[in-house]
């Protein structure tokens, strides 16, 4: 049921206008969170290839979403950077989103809702543990 859910959660993402792909919000909201990282710590994050995170960044990069920085101890070393532009732009996303993830539950009533949260509290809790 839980991954039914989730697919509907994707395929209302993708009838959104929004500017962004789910695995580009995906990398703009770990790198707004967790600062400038290299391509292997976003792909880890996101539990994805780092040749794939390598065509996303080059998708947002070339939207001026993110930038490529050397590190300035070893120049072998590339981190991305999410630019103003980014952080705006996850920034709209995020609050249409919260909107659209609302809507699904607003059919509940609040002692369901609050049963939902304690559960998913547990379970990212012994998630958060591994």
């Amino acid at each position: 049921m839980f991954k039914s859910f989730l697919k509907g959660i994707s395929q209302d993402w993708n009838k959104q206008d929004y500017p962004l792909n789910i695995t580009q919000f995906k990398t703009l909201r770990t790198l707004s969170k967790n600062g400038p990282q290299n391509v292997s710590q976003i792909a880890a994050a996101l539990g994805i290839t780092s040749a794939a995170i390598t065509g996303v960044t080059d998708q947002l990069i070339a939207e001026d979403y993110v930038n490529k920085e050397r590190a300035k101890d070893d120049r072998r070393v590339v981190h991305i950077t999410i630019t103003q532009k980014g952080e705006a732009t996850i920034k709209e996303v995020q609050e249409r989103h919260q909107e659209l993830m609302e809507s699904y539950f607003k059919i509940l009533p609040d002692e369901d809702i609050e049963h939902l949260r304690r559960i998913f509290a547990v379970i990212i809790s012994d998630l958060d543990k591994r």
